[in-house]
């Protein structure tokens, strides 16, 4: 989610090494800056963007500030030409969301296998998991409702998401509290037998998950996130107001010392699920969510990767999900994901080895982005810009 000014986060990703970026909620705004690295106008990343986020109604951001509104559809007509919207504008993707009901669900899927372009996105608290494993949705973002599908009793814990219904100020909020509920039930009941179904069904199907363990750890920990972290100088001015007006307005609110201990739960599960897919075959992305609070642009992309290693993952399997993994998801991998003769030159240059400490992939030495190399010297006066482009908001 990369919205904020043209020489602050396009700049930020790269100087971090992150030298590809899958959007999640497109845009005009991040359309134009794809536009803009493409031509040679801006440093910036590969950009692989998806179309507006397409929720069912109301949509859990209809009453929250945002860029970009979503694009709510309540019946199937009005979900099919949201994918030739998206389509049409661009979009190398379609973006569904949490809220979509069964029947605008399936058209979606139907609608994007037609015209032929991807979907991703969240799983719909309306159509059973495992259903929508084989409806043909290539990705499933964070670990969110993954757990009804995986306990002892998926039909009754699929009823319960179906059964949440959202208030305003604010739709999320609502939404979030009442997820919580029902994956803690889940949680607490989970099936060995049911659990190895579902991730050999998600194997099976090359299905990719992108468990966003950075964003899970702001909201389920939300004392870990530093408001006075010295890399918001790299951010514009209102970074943090809009951080506490996120953790209160959305996640906080309402949330009493039973949720948080609960949460604080959640999270570990959340570490050990994804230690089960990767042992399970399920392709794992990378990915960071950087609209959340605590979560920097580039910056993100690290903390996940140390994030998956303590989940269990090897310091390779972890590098493997933010490399080879996204390559072969996009199907770049003829030209892209690995260090080898014929490849494109984007590369990350370390002082460290990450295979010995995971955490040595932020001991950067140099960064090459579309064989241009930016060395020690040439990152801190970009890095130094990024700041003073930031502080001018």
């Amino acid at each position: 989610h990369s919205n904020g000014a043209d020489r602050v986060i396009p700049a930020l990703y790269v100087l971090n090494g992150v030298t590809a970026v899958r959007e999640m909620w497109g845009s005009d705004e991040v359309r134009r800056l794809r536009d803009r690295v493409e031509a040679g106008d801006l440093l910036g990343p590969r950009w692989t963007v998806a179309g507006s986020l397409i929720d069912g109604a109301p949509s859990l951001w209809d009453d929250a500030p945002n860029p970009e509104p979503p694009t709510v559809v309540a019946h199937a007509r009005e979900a099919r030409r949201a994918v030739h919207e998206s389509r049409d504008a661009g979009a190398d993707f379609v973006k569904v969301y949490s809220r979509l009901d069964a029947e605008c669900y399936h058209a979606i899927l139907d609608e994007a296998r037609r015209v032929g372009i991807p979907v991703a996105g969240h799983r719909s608290d309306h159509v059973p998991f495992v259903e929508q494993i084989e409806s043909g949705q290539r990705s499933f973002e964070h670990v969110h409702g993954l757990w009804p599908a995986l306990s002892r009793n998926p039909e009754a814990m699929e009823a319960a998401m179906d059964r949440i219904r959202i208030e305003p100020d604010t739709y999320y909020s609502s939404w979030f509290h009442q997820v919580t509920e029902v994956e803690w039930e889940a949680a607490n009941t989970l099936g060995p037998a049911e659990s190895a179904s579902v991730f050999a069904r998600m194997a099976a199907n090359e299905v990719a998950y992108c468990p966003t363990l950075v964003m899970h750890r702001a909201l389920d920990l939300p004392e870990r996130v530093r408001l006075t972290d010295p890399r918001l100088r790299y951010m514009p001015p209102d970074t943090t107001a809009l951080w506490e007006y996120v953790l209160e307005a959305m996640y906080l609110k309402g949330r009493g010392a039973e949720e948080s201990a609960r949460r604080r739960v959640l999270f570990e599960l959340r570490r050990a699920a994804v230690a089960a897919m990767d042992d399970a075959g399920v392709r794992l992305l990378a990915g960071t969510d950087p609209q959340t609070p605590g979560v920097l642009p580039g910056f993100g992309l690290h903390e996940e990767l140390e994030l998956m290693v303590g989940a269990g993952l090897s310091p390779l399997r972890a590098l493997q999900t933010a490399t080879v993994e996204p390559a072969r998801f996009l199907g770049r991998e003829s030209w892209s994901g690995t260090v080898e003769p014929g490849r494109v030159a984007d590369l990350l240059v370390l002082d460290a080895d990450p295979l010995a400490d995971i955490r040595n992939t932020t001991r950067i030495h140099a960064v090459v982005i579309r064989g241009r190399h930016i060395g020690p010297e040439e990152r801190a006066t970009l890095l130094a810009g990024v700041e003073t482009a930031a502080a001018e908001g």
